[in-house]
């Protein structure tokens, strides 16, 4: 009974921090990913993204090198973070996950049309032949919460 009853806390838990996760993801539109280069140094840069829950989406020409990175190997990481004046505040998240070129015609199409609606300063990034365009996905597999409002350096962690 008592594992049960630790269960459903758990599970509380975790629904609760998904939520402020969410929030951070639906309040913000940048984020910066880091992709493994061919020589195994990281590379970070920036993207414009939108989500669907947790899945995380953003475009980018298909001969850029960070498809490249994402075709030789699909780990990621990426931060998200709410611009503050004041440090003590800051809230954001921190990710790992996988990410993959979206395949299904019809699925790329909407995500890029989602992207778009949702953030038109994205299309001056698109390639002059839209077949060059790269939707990716991103799955996360552990996400932390950054929240110093409640302290500073105070992190969650939920791991999917």
């Amino acid at each position: 009974m008592r594992s049960c009853a630790r269960h459903a806390k758990r599970q509380s838990v975790d629904e609760a921090l998904k939520l402020k996760i969410l929030d951070v993801f639906q309040s913000q539109h940048l984020m910066a990913i880091a992709t493994v280069r061919p020589d195994g140094f990281p590379q970070a840069t920036w993207v414009n993204y939108i989500n669907d829950g947790l899945t995380l989406y953003f475009a980018a020409d298909a001969a850029s090198q960070k498809i490249g990175n994402i075709r030789l190997c699909e780990k990621v990481s990426a931060t998200i973070a709410a611009e503050t004046q004041n440090f003590y505040k800051l809230r954001g998240v921190s990710l790992a996950g996988h990410a993959a070129r979206v395949r299904d015609a019809a699925k790329a199409a909407d995500v890029a049309l989602r992207l778009f609606k949702k953030l038109p300063q994205s299309r001056r990034f698109v390639p002059n032949d839209p077949a060059s365009l790269a939707i990716i996905e991103i799955k996360p597999i552990a996400i932390s919460l950054i929240d110093y409002s409640g302290g500073f350096g105070k992190s969650y962690l939920l791991e999917i």
